[in-house]
């Protein structure tokens, strides 16, 4: 964090509801500090029926320059803002906002940027592939779009998103199925057979006394699995499919993956690329001590390791 906050420090919000676990203000007052950023990020507790008043009012301040949007508030924000980017307008999210120059406000959402680039850092397949996607939240809808738009050769060949709330995944499927020249389909099971990649992008199975959101028993030999929660990491699930000889993965490496898409929307560039070259230090912030060996040796996916 910059050592000395002064009138010229530019500000950077993360306002959700709650704030005390988030872990975003270390990791960005740490690329501060080490490029030499004249700028703070603070957690903001703003309850979701002021969020709209403080969105609006936050940004009178000039030296605001913007914000990170965290839960519950993602899905909100889009119809405060000025302009949105298309994965934000197309998952009905977003998770960052910045002023631009004539002061209006734009929004952008990099939860599926993180996750394709998670994916690709341990060299999981999914272009070409067939993807199973657990939840149809605001979190399973940045993932969808991330893997639709890219087509079916760029992206996922065929998507599938399943549900607790079967209309739920119907309606998400359906808008991407319109949006992008991908194949997304809504699925009544969570059976993970013919998959080569389950995602999920639920809060079931984080504890050990629930149940796992996929039978990793029934998955196929050669297939991965990506769990984008970051509490109680390894969780029961990503432990059951390693334990199976599989490749599982926590959801560090997508919060990790989107720092360089915030900074370049931020405008420090230099960061950006910094952060791309390495982010090592930022994995050392947030990984549990259980997987610190996982940041220089990371368990990447081999085609010739099949389970």
């Amino acid at each position: 964090m910059t050592t000395s906050i002064t009138g010229s420090t530019l500000a950077y919000l993360i306002p959700g509801d709650p704030v005390r676990n988030v872990r975003l203000p270390k990791m960005f007052n740490a690329v501060f500090e080490r490029f030499g950023i004249d700028a703070v990020l603070v957690p903001m507790q703003v309850p979701l029926r002021d969020f709209a008043v403080f969105l609006k009012s936050a940004f009178l301040a000039r030296n605001v320059r913007g914000m990170v949007i965290a839960p519950p508030h993602k899905p909100l924000a889009v119809d405060l803002l000025d302009g949105c980017g298309l994965f934000g307008r197309v998952a009905g999210s977003v998770n960052v906002v910045r002023r631009i120059e004539n002061n209006e406000l734009e929004g952008d959402l990099f939860d599926g940027e993180g996750l394709l680039g998670a994916l690709d850092h341990f060299n999981i397949p999914f272009r070409g592939k067939r993807v199973l996607i657990l939840g149809a939240g605001v979190s399973a809808a940045a993932i969808g779009v991330a893997l639709a738009e890219g087509g079916t050769v760029d992206g996922a060949e065929h998507i599938a998103l399943y549900d607790t709330s079967a209309g739920k995944a119907a309606g998400v499927a359906a808008k991407l199925d319109a949006f992008f020249d991908a194949n997304v389909v809504a699925v009544d099971s969570n059976a993970p057979e013919g998959y080569d990649l389950v995602i999920n992008a639920t809060s079931q199975g984080l504890e050990e006394a629930d149940a796992l959101p996929v039978d990793v028993a029934r998955m196929e030999p050669h297939a991965a699995l990506f769990d984008i929660l970051l509490r109680n990491q390894p969780t029961p699930l990503v432990r059951a499919a390693r334990a199976r000889g599989l490749n599982a993965q926590a959801g560090f490496e997508m919060l990790i993956q989107q720092m360089p898409h915030y900074f370049a929307y931020f405008g420090h560039a230099e960061a950006a690329q910094g952060l791309r070259k390495d982010a090592d230090f930022l994995r050392e912030i947030i990984y549990p001590p259980a997987m610190h060996a996982e940041i220089a040796a990371p368990l990447r996916y081999r085609s010739d390791n099949v389970a």
